[in-house]
């Protein structure tokens, strides 16, 4: 396919300036954001520093028009069509091209494909304009009923398929702004091309590795399909499998076995391999088209149960190439708040997924479908994907017109990526089910919601049948509601509750064999605080306006909606220490140790239950601006002792203790290779010589816990210690390290602060 971006192109962003009321007419990025463009043109400040996001409240009312104007290297021949392809348009848009409509656009999430009339192009001196209507104002035309039901700052957004965190959000700031926030090409099309081609595997058996290929592919009305013919090639390293097929139909499934496959894998489960794929579309033996792209041999399923029985026994894992695998994952937001600035984050973002262990990112659902880019990444790093539909914290409308849209949206998303290894699940939207129990809308089952309950798994069924669905995270069946059951009573939980002290009963006792979201506040680093907050308000405070904007407060409300969280924060402090310190410096400490040893805590819970826990998407990795959050990384790329514990405790091999029972504290191991594994061991008190525990361990491969044997408690809890693992893997040269608190609340700031230097010595930590 031949092809012109647009992209570079110089591009202009023109306005009415809301305080004057004159036209404005500033430089333009694409991909980019037009508050990204006011920003860099000096209209408005730095919406990421103190609370600038106030400020840019008028820009929400206005319209914006694209421009550009650009030449046409070589113009259409033979009967080729052309189409202009906007994969993302922030968001209701109508398209002009040498002042002729192309069309208008109402979702931000997929491209947009535009036919172009060949006579209407010109060697020369096209001009392009995109007009982007106000989404605030697009939403007002809306009527919302008291059946749907949305976040304080998110009613506009039911109707409007863009991202909901753009409205405001806990970790988001409210920026509804608009752009071109991806790639624009001009395309043309070859009247006898692929229109199709997906290849999955449909079983793994003992000759190989069936497989189905779905095609269809256009040919010119008049003409005839004698002559036509497929050819298949698959390369993967040495191997290299070809299969040729005559092609009699426009339409088709073709079954095959490639003999001896190279399987893929997760990370830390076995090799990433990955097959280029090669489709050609021959006329006499000729190649007149041809589609490319990667994939995976490799069956996923997820085997779960609906609910937890009577004695709280249920089921929720991935297993793969028939090995359950336990997920330490994380939750995946965008990589920036404003949409199509700073691409180059994702690959630095998962490059921190693949440096912590991770195996599972989850997309969430108040956020955007990421590019193909992000599933290729994912795909070669072995991170499976649980993909979210874009649903977030709703009850979602029912009308037909929305519901076609999300129809249309679901069916151009699974088409684009259905072919990736790393996809692992679809799951219908981000607790959209608990919604209805938030908000008093009980008296009807979750599963009357027709958007997760009706289009999305008929779209699947059509368009990707081989994959499994979740209708949504957590998932609330019929049988539970009927009972009278609540989210403690089923499998797969997300596990946030009164996020005080990290050992209370609700994160000792619940119930959750899975949990895929789960988290707990920490600071930022001084240095980053001092890129986003003004010097006034470098202090300890409750109600401050800045800090209440990056927790993330949308409006100037000093208690609005999610100020809560910095409150929240300092009971998270005074629970672990007792009291809140006044100096910034120390609170900031203060709020990373708990966060740290909390989160630890919570993946290490789950670790010493497995095989009956099948794990943790914990959240999460990175912010997506400048804020005071759960994120272990924030959006500067400075780590957070919470970075380091959890990569302590996701190495594939890892020693942990259980809570004192007794008197005593049991040393576990757990093995999450596919292999089995032998070492020695031993444990001491942190900056002590005495050897508390010590030994050799054997673990099978993909083993449940194995107690290796106990250490007597002491009085820990007048007295906390610190316990340092260190194990080695027989046939490896690394030493590895784990630790563990051994204490109860409230613990010695002071204390802390000597273990801490020791225990980032050991982490390899950089500041």
């Amino acid at each position: 396919m031949k092809s012109l971006s647009l992209s570079k192109a110089p591009w202009s962003l023109r306005y009415l300036d809301p305080s004057t009321q004159e036209p404005q007419d500033i430089p333009a990025q694409v991909p980019g954001n037009a508050i990204g463009d006011l920003v860099r043109a000096g209209k408005v400040p730095d919406p990421y520093y103190a609370h600038n996001t106030s400020l840019l409240r008028p820009y929400e009312y206005i319209d914006w028009e694209y421009v550009t104007e650009f030449n046409v290297p070589e113009l259409p021949v033979d009967d080729e069509t052309v189409e202009l392809c906007f994969e993302g348009i922030d968001t209701i848009a109508e398209v002009i091209l040498n002042d002729i409509s192309l069309g208008h656009t109402d979702n931000m999430f997929i491209e947009h494909h535009l036919e172009v009339p060949v006579d209407l192009l010109k060697a020369s001196g096209n001009v392009l304009r995109v007009k982007i209507a106000s989404s605030l104002n697009a939403a007002r035309k809306y009527e919302l009923t008291p059946g749907e039901q949305a976040l304080p700052y998110n009613y506009e957004g039911l109707h409007l398929r863009r991202a909901m965190h753009t409205w405001g959000w806990d970790i988001c700031p409210r920026l509804v702004g608009a752009g071109l926030w991806r790639p624009v090409t001009l395309r043309y099309l070859s009247p006898r091309r692929w229109t199709r081609g997906y290849l999955h595997t449909d079983a793994l058996r003992t000759d190989g590795a069936h497989l189905m290929l779905d095609w269809s592919f256009a040919l010119p009305s008049e003409e005839h399909f004698e002559g036509y013919s497929a050819l298949v090639t698959m390369n993967c390293g040495e191997q290299h499998f070809t299969h040729e097929f005559p092609l009699r139909f426009c339409h088709g499934s073709q079954h095959f076995v490639l003999p001896e496959p190279q399987l893929w894998w997760p990370a830390g489960a076995g090799e990433q391999n990955l097959y280029d794929c090669i489709l050609e579309l021959r006329k006499d033996g000729q190649t007149v088209d041809t589609m490319t792209w990667q994939t995976g041999v490799r069956i996923i399923k997820l085997d779960r149960t609906d609910t937890l029985d009577a004695q709280n026994n249920g089921r929720f894992r991935f297993v793969v190439n028939g090995e359950p695998i336990f997920i330490r994952g994380s939750n995946w937001v965008p990589t920036d708040a404003m949409h199509g600035e700073n691409p180059d984050r994702m690959v630095k973002d998962l490059e921190l997924w693949s440096d912590l262990g991770c195996n599972m990112v989850r997309v969430w659902g108040g956020g955007i479908y990421e590019d193909d880019e992000f599933f290729a990444e994912c795909d070669r790093r072995g991170i499976l994907v649980w993909q979210d539909f874009m649903l977030g914290c709703e009850v979602p409308p029912s009308d037909p017109e929305f519901l076609e849209a999300l129809r249309r949206e679901a069916t151009v998303v699974v088409r684009r990526f259905r072919h990736h290894a790393c996809l692992a699940l679809w799951s219908g939207d981000n607790e959209c089910d608990c919604a209805r129990y938030w908000g008093g809308q009980d008296r009807f089952p979750p599963s009357v919601n027709r958007a997760t309950r009706e289009v999305l798994p008929q779209v699947l069924v059509r368009e990707d049948p081989c994959r499994d669905y979740l209708p949504s995270s957590p998932y609330i069946c019929d049988a539970v509601w009927a009972a009278g059951g609540t989210l403690d009573d089923v499998p797969e939980q997300h596990l946030w509750g009164p996020r005080d002290y990290w050992k209370s009963d609700f994160y000792t006792k619940h119930k959750a064999v899975f949990a895929s979201e789960m988290g707990y506040h920490g600071m930022p680093e001084m240095a980053s605080l001092r890129q986003f907050l003004p010097p006034e308000a470098l202090k300890v405070t409750l109600d401050d306006i800045d800090w209440n904007c990056h927790a993330a407060q949308p409006f100037e409300d000093m208690k609005g909606a999610y100020s809560y969280r910095i409150e929240l924060m300092h009971t998270q402090i005074k629970s672990a220490f007792g009291t809140v310190p006044e100096k910034l410096e120390d609170f900031v400490a203060a709020s990373q140790f708990v966060q740290a040893e909390a989160m630890k805590f919570f993946l290490e819970s789950f670790r010493l239950r497995k095989p009956v826990a099948s794990g943790l998407i914990w959240w999460n990795v990175i912010d997506c601006w400048p804020q005071i959050s759960d994120a272990v990384v924030d959006y500067y790329y400075r780590r957070k002792p919470a970075y380091y514990y959890l990569k302590a405790s996701q190495q594939l091999v890892c020693l942990m203790c259980r809570e004192p029972k007794d008197g005593m504290v049991e040393v576990a191991a757990v093995n999450d290779r596919l292999t089995p594994v032998a070492g020695t061991y031993h444990v001491t008190e942190l900056g002590g010589n005495e050897t508390l525990l010590a030994g050799k361990f054997q673990l099978d491969a993909n083993s449940g816990t194995l107690s290796l044997g106990f250490i007597p408690a002491g009085d820990y809890q007048a007295k906390p210690r610190l316990l340092l693992l260190e194990w080695n893997i027989n046939g490896d040269d690394k030493e590895c390290q784990n630790h563990y608190l051994l204490g109860t609340a409230p613990y010695r700031l002071e204390d802390y602060r000597k273990w801490w230097m020791r225990i980032s010595r050991l982490y390899n930590v950089t500041h």
